[in-house]
């Protein structure tokens, strides 16, 4: 026995594995992604369509704004779903460090994937939507390429899920978001004026705060907490591009999250406002 003893060296980092079964599931996620996309694009060719701005019904809706009422009809199930497979995901792998860092299930697995695949496809539906406008179209490509490495390099390597799902926990607030603009593209001033441009604007709020502006600082403590505690298990197991891309991303989400926080919140304060003097308003005109 060696008189001077060490522990042993941590394995190098896996390399990537993107095999037959990753790509079969990956398979089945787009295909699904693409079958559910399908069938909201052809219930919106049946709906009155308004402009979103104007809130003025639109005679002959183009093919853009077609495929724009199909997104719309999408976004609020799929990312009600996304979000609550992530928050389940987070509370199985939560509770250890080798989980968070090396773990995964099921339920984070589907998450990814579908995340994965939601990003994958909307690049083509992206690019042809915001054609007419570059700059745009060059932003939303770009964001969903950004998406898609984030998120399936933790599939590809088998590391981080927690991580990805924590961070994907954010999309709590999507579907509300969603809901204000869906409202007025088929309702007009009706659906600007409901209960329900309303209520998602209140939820829109409640919801941003708790998985946004406290989530994403929360992801940068517990990331770097393990990594100060123990970073045999955690960043000497793991490529310099895992440790460097995931914590910028987040970094770039809480800016960008922090800077639509205001426009949020006086969104939200201006709805308050709007609910309250309309039934002074009436009290008046009886």
């Amino acid at each position: 026995m060696p008189f001077f003893s060490s522990a042993a060296p941590p394995p190098p980092p896996p390399s990537w594995e993107i095999g037959p079964p990753l790509q079969q599931d990956f398979a089945k996620a787009c295909g699904l992604v693409v079958a559910v996309s399908l069938t909201t694009h052809m219930i919106a060719r049946f709906l009155p369509l308004h402009d979103v701005k104007t809130l003025a019904r639109r005679k002959a809706p183009t093919l853009e704004n077609r495929v724009e009422a199909g997104e719309r009809l999408l976004l609020t199930p799929f990312w009600a779903v996304i979000a609550y497979l992530a928050i389940n995901a987070t509370l199985e792998l939560k509770d250890s460090r080798e989980l968070r860092w090396h773990g995964a299930t099921q339920t984070s697995r589907w998450c990814s994937l579908l995340y994965c695949a939601k990003m994958a496809v909307d690049v083509p539906l992206s690019a042809y939507e915001l054609r007419a406008r570059r700059s745009a179209q060059l932003m939303m490509v770009a964001h969903h390429l950004l998406s898609f490495v984030a998120i399936g390099c933790g599939l590809a390597t088998k590391r981080c899920a927690f991580f990805a799902c924590l961070a994907l926990c954010a999309e709590a607030s999507t579907p509300f978001l969603n809901n204000i603009t869906a409202a007025k593209l088929f309702g007009g001033q009706k659906g600007a004026d409901s209960l329900l441009h309303f209520l998602s604007g209140i939820f829109l709020w409640i919801t941003y705060v708790p998985f946004r502006m406290v989530n994403f600082p929360v992801w940068l403590w517990v990331w770097s907490s393990d990594i100060r505690s123990d970073p045999a298990r955690t960043s000497e197991r793991c490529t310099w591009f895992e440790l460097v891309f995931h914590p910028a991303v987040i970094l770039l989400l809480l800016y960008l999250s922090s800077v639509w926080f205001v426009a949020i919140t006086k969104g939200c304060v201006k709805g308050i406002r709007k609910a309250f003097q309309a039934p002074s308003r009436v009290a008046k005109e009886d």
